[in-house]
């Protein structure tokens, strides 16, 4: 896969922030310290990631085994991804930077831009996701393949404990990517995931999956669960220059 486009939108990052009504309007601080957040992440970005495809021998309610022997425990996948003959694995990461970053200004005492900056790269690897997810569902559609929607250890689906599968599956560490013992990643700012592909398999949105989860008063909602409309102060933002940043 050749150079990745994709966009971190200012407004997911407020409403990780604690800005999801119409009427939690951020104040012209607030908006200078993102503007600032935005200014910190273009230096300290550094987005990787490694892929791997997997041919599927076997498919059940339970998970599906690759050619090979390994088993990966993802949940109801005939109902919800259809047919797949093969297996997408990936890492993503926007690198160690950003964490270098914040612990720097946490250790100056900087906290609000410590917090802003947090929830900027987590929006924003998660944009770097789907910025993947939707290049390879282009990629395998002009190969009359399609690609399903994404699956990450530690959604309900797929346990958490799996993650140790993946990362005996990919070579993660080319990209500077290792987990612990309980399987949460370094640098934390990485994201894991699983797709299924092929003729038949069953496409999704490439939208993030939080548009999708029922789950209400999740603090680690990144997007509202349906589209809406801009907030009042959209305008305000544009004005500011706070317009969404390509990668």
């Amino acid at each position: 896969m050749g150079g990745l486009s994709f966009e971190i939108d200012p407004q997911e990052i407020l409403r990780l922030q604690g800005y999801r009504r119409p009427s939690d309007v951020p104040t012209p601080e607030v908006l200078e310290i993102l503007q600032a957040g935005l200014a910190e992440a273009r230096e300290a970005f550094r987005p990787r990631w490694v892929y791997q495809e997997f041919e599927v021998e076997a498919v059940d309610a339970a998970g599906c085994r690759l050619r090979g022997g390994s088993d990966l425990l993802i949940r109801e996948i005939p109902e919800r991804w259809g047919p797949i003959t093969t297996l997408g694995l990936a890492v993503c990461t926007v690198g160690e930077g950003i964490e270098e970053r914040i612990e720097s200004l946490f250790a100056a005492r900087e906290f609000p831009l410590v917090s802003m900056l947090d929830s900027l790269g987590s929006v924003a690897v998660e944009a770097l996701a789907e910025g993947f997810h939707r290049q390879l569902c282009a990629e395998r559609l002009a190969q009359d393949l399609k690609v399903t929607p994404r699956e990450s250890p530690g959604y309900p689906r797929w346990a958490i404990q799996e993650q140790q599968k993946v990362f005996a599956l990919l070579p993660a560490e080319k990209i500077g990517v290792r987990i612990t013992e309980y399987c949460v990643m370094t640098p934390r700012k990485s994201i894991s995931f699983a797709v299924g592909i092929g003729p038949g398999a069953r496409m999704g949105s490439t939208a993030s999956p939080c548009r999708s989860c029922d789950m209400r008063g999740c603090a680690y909602r990144r997007a509202p669960r349906r589209q809406t409309l801009p907030p009042p102060w959209a305008a305000e933002m544009d004005s500011l220059g706070l317009v969404s940043q390509a990668g």
